[in-house]
């Protein structure tokens, strides 16, 4: 009887049954320990029945439960398999997943590293990617975790390797050989792990922690014995990586390079890689001093008193031992001009320029008022003014050093280079430098950090050809970073998170550094236009008096006597401290800029003498009578204005309200010996003074004597009773309004005007000035203009005004001709008239915020002439 042959169907059903009763024995043999038969089972099933959904199933389950610590049949079984066997249950399970659970794949492959940490090696480099895909898929919180267990666990795995670096072309693979084990890393690669590393550290500050894992991974590609300086000073690691250059483990294995002439060779490959390493470890030192230096000038640091409001702004001359050769004419004739006047600038003479001679009314310096604020004044290097600038100085030394290895590094790689184009590809040191630095992706606040202080390096030593230019670009960088995030902050709604990014006095002194940077380079007008800029948004103390400009006097004393002989120095000061040295670098700029001699900038100079004159009045009303006391200024101004005898300035009436500044004009227009030319023709039309200039016709034709001036108030008494505002209040219905030409035809420049802190900082409608927004919606400034037929003997208007000072006969009048007035005199008693009303009626009035209010509008003003000439 022949045998009948056997269906798919029962030989699939066989085969079913017969793979149930390995697995059967499988599962029964794990479970009652005996690991010899279930490893037999197993062996048969991984050859007869891989395609077995079942088991394909069970191999992922084994896999995803290894860990020996959870101390179960499954992670008892695993561990008693072979090396081999273990692999294959790991390279399956991580096949299987990663394209869609990628996440569990890492897991499993993560499992096997912490549990087989010799085995380690084979799986590292795959943990590493997965987990990086895996981050780069997730978002906030999860996001950083991933990053976390990338950096604290897989890392530190990693260092504990031998790492080969190979060309950027190739894969990550294992090596073998004389039973050590090597990882091939591509070095661009190894750069992408290094960089990930110290990210994760440096933004959450955590210093020490990024310096261990720099040594180590540098440890672990040849920099041997570098892991054990991980707590040394940046200095002597440096010296270590120098002499430890040509240690960079690079595989020089070519038997499977199909063109062994490909680029780059072996040696410029170990020079790259070396480049690669040495700049990682110094621009990681780099950020973290430059930190640390943003955290003392912004008085942010740990040493400082968080409730004050103070920071560290640069103190910078040229020597004469180290001259630079590129510095404009204006600085040449900076240099040229007299001893005193010369270094009106200089922090360190402003003493000689603002000491007064014996005989001069001094201020009682026994005034308790006085001593108790000086009790940390003067006192050497004890004193408030230097607090923190040595350690600032010392960190911003630590920062230097490590560009100047950078730049070694990068001489030494060019001269070593065989293909100098690939250093050409890189661009330069500095380049490679801030590639790195993004790569970084650093906070915003770092991010200003880094520029601050790659800003100050450079003011640093200003003799060096280039380094004011950069110092410039780079602060007027933070500037531009700054407005951005402001106007982001105000679509944003998240001021509070913003504001504590940006320290109160930072942008400030960021703006100081410009106008110093000018000054330098003998711009004087633009190095007082940037100063202007600062105090026109600047929130000026309510306290600010007099015994801040003396303190400023002292504590430059002190910085100067510190600082001898070096071109670089700090300067510590607080809020009220930053307003006086804005002030005196206005007044001591103007005065400069007034005495310059030669060429036809001292004929337009002379020319405008009285308006450089009104500005330095205007702004001496600010700490006095310190200006009267302690300086010669005033009685330099009031004497030249005397020997002139003409003094024609028509805009700085309007910014004067201290009665003594006040009287004191007025003395010199009674004296009879100088015309003053100083009424303009809308403010002698404005509502509130046209019982000052409206007469008898008498009096509007025949002058006054100069030898008997009038001193009578000349007015209406029921004017005097009545406030500005109410006067204006009752002719604005019928007079028509005028809009100067000269008012916002020009928008002022915004390349370095603190247009981002007005509006956040101050609430005032005088200080939105400066915000962008004002450029285009704030109204041109407007004066109202009687009309034909009305007012008295001030009257006129239009757009031109001819001017001319009539001397021939007599100096006591001047006459103003206009488009629609013509031969209309303004008598020498209707100056007097509108000093003497200023005095009584707005000088008792004044008030620190008040004060406040004048200056940052006469400096708005200031700020948008100078737009327009410019």
């Amino acid at each position: 009887m022949s045998q009948e042959p056997t269906t798919p169907t029962e030989s699939s059903s066989d085969t079913q049954h017969l793979f149930e009763n390995q697995f059967s024995t499988l599962c029964n043999s794990i479970q009652t320990g005996n690991f010899e038969k279930a490893i037999q089972s197993f062996v048969l099933l991984q050859s007869n029945s891989l395609q077995n959904a079942t088991f394909q199933s069970y191999i992922i389950q084994v896999a995803e439960n290894l860990d020996p610590a959870k101390d179960t049949d499954t992670s008892r079984f695993f561990a008693s398999l072979p090396c081999l066997l273990q692999s294959n249950i790991i390279d399956f399970a991580r096949e299987h997943l990663e394209e869609k659970e990628s996440m569990r794949a890492f897991g499993v492959l993560f499992d096997y590293i912490q549990a087989y940490p010799r085995h380690a090696y084979k799986y590292l480099i795959d943990a590493i990617n997965l987990l990086i895909l895996c981050a780069q898929a997730l978002k906030g919180d999860e996001r950083q975790k991933c990053i976390s267990l990338l950096v604290t666990e897989l890392f530190p795995r990693l260092c504990k390797q031998r790492l080969l670096l190979v060309r950027k072309d190739k894969v990550p693979s294992i090596k073998s050989t004389e039973s050590k084990h090597y990882i091939t890393l591509p070095y661009n690669l190894f750069e992408q792990f290094l960089l990930l590393g110290q990210r994760f550290y440096i933004k959450k500050h955590k210093w020490e922690e990024s310096s261990k894992f720099t040594c180590a991974m540098l440890s672990a590609c040849g920099y041997n014995g570098l892991e054990q300086l991980d707590s040394v000073s940046h200095i002597i690691r440096f010296q270590f990586l120098k002499e430890h250059r040509n240690s960079v483990r690079i595989d020089e294995d070519t038997e499977n390079v199909a063109d062994t002439h490909a680029l780059p060779s072996i040696e410029d490959l170990s020079i790259l890689s070396t480049l690669m390493c040495e700049y990682m470890a110094a621009t990681s030192h780099f950020v973290q001093f430059g930190y640390d230096y943003y955290k003392y000038v912004c008085g942010t640091d740990d040493t400082s008193n968080n409730q004050e409001k103070s920071c560290l702004i640069p103190v910078c001359s040229f020597q004469p031992t180290n001259p630079i050769h590129h510095r404009t004419s204006t600085n040449k004739r900076l240099q040229q001009s007299e001893e005193t006047e010369r270094n009106t600038l200089n922090f360190s003479d402003d003493s000689r320029l603002l000491r007064r001679n014996d005989k001069r009314v001094k201020i009682d310096s026994t005034s308790s008022s006085v001593t108790d604020d000086e009790e940390n004044r003067g006192k050497g290097l004890d004193s408030y003014c230097v607090k923190g600038v040595e350690n600032a100085l010392q960190i911003l030394s630590k920062a230097g050093d490590c560009l100047r290895h950078c730049v070694d590094l990068w001489n030494w790689a060019n001269s070593k280079l065989s293909q100098k184009s690939l250093l050409d590809q890189l661009g330069g040191w500095e380049q490679e430098l801030c590639r790195v630095i993004e790569g970084y992706k650093l906070p915003f606040d770092m991010n200003n950090a880094v520029l601050l202080v790659r800003s100050d390096l450079a003011l640093s030593s200003p003799s060096i050809p280039g380094n004011l230019a950069k110092a410039l670009e780079l602060s007027q960088t933070i500037c531009d970073r700054i407005e951005v995030q402001r106007r982001q902050e105000k679509t944003e709604n998240n001021r509070a998170k913003t504001e504590m990014d940006i320290p109160f006095m930072f942008a400030f002194r960021v703006l100081y550094n410009i106008g110093v940077i000018y000054l330098l380079v003998g711009s004087l007008q633009q190095s007082t236009l940037e100063i202007a800029i600062i105090l026109s948004v600047f929130p000026i103390p309510n306290e600010l008096d007099e015994k801040d400009f003396i303190h400023d006097e002292i504590d430059c004393c002190t910085v100067a006597n510190i600082f001898n002989g070096r071109e670089f120095g700090l300067m510590r000061v607080t809020q009220e401290g930053l307003v006086v040295r804005c002030i005196k670098h206005l007044i001591v700029s103007l005065d400069n800029e007034s005495e310059q001699r030669g060429g036809m900038a001292s004929i337009d100079s002379a020319l405008r003498w009285d308006e450089k004159a009104g500005n330095m009045i205007v702004l001496m009303q600010f700490g006095w009578p310190y200006w009267n006391n302690k300086t010669n200024l005033w009685h330099k101004i009031m004497n030249r204005i005397s020997e002139k005898r003409v003094f024609k300035n028509r805009e700085f009436l309007e910014y004067l309200y201290v009665s003594d500044v006040l009287q004191a004009i007025r003395h010199l227009h009674l004296m009879g010996l100088v015309t003053m030319d100083i009424i303009p023709p809308e403010f002698a039309l404005r509502a509130s003074y046209r019982h000052l200039v409206t007469s008898n016709p008498e009096n509007n034709s025949t002058p006054s004597s100069p030898q008997h001036p009038s001193s009578s108030s000349a007015g209406s008494p029921k004017h005097d009773t009545l406030d500005e505002d109410e006067i204006d209040k009752r002719h604005d219905r019928t007079l028509p309004v005028y809009h100067p030409s000269f008012a916002n035809s020009i928008l002022p420049s915004t390349s370095m005007s603190p247009s981002w802190y007005s509006a956040s900082t101050q609430k005032n409608s005088f200080a939105k000035w400066m915000s962008p927004s004002f450029y285009y919606s704030r109204p041109a400034t407007s004066v109202i203009v009687p009309s034909d037929g009305t007012g008295g003997g001030g009257g006129g208007g239009g757009g031109e005004e001819v001017e001319s000072i009539h001397n021939s006969n007599s100096q006591d009048t001047f006459h103003i001709s206009t488009n629609t007035t013509k031969n209309t005199f303004i008598p020498r008693d209707i100056v007097t008239r509108c000093l003497e009303y200023r005095i009584r009626r707005y000088s008792p009035k004044i008030t620190p915020q008040r004060m406040r209010h004048v200056l940052q509008r006469f400096l708005k003003n200031m700020v948008l002439k100078a737009n327009e000439e410019t």
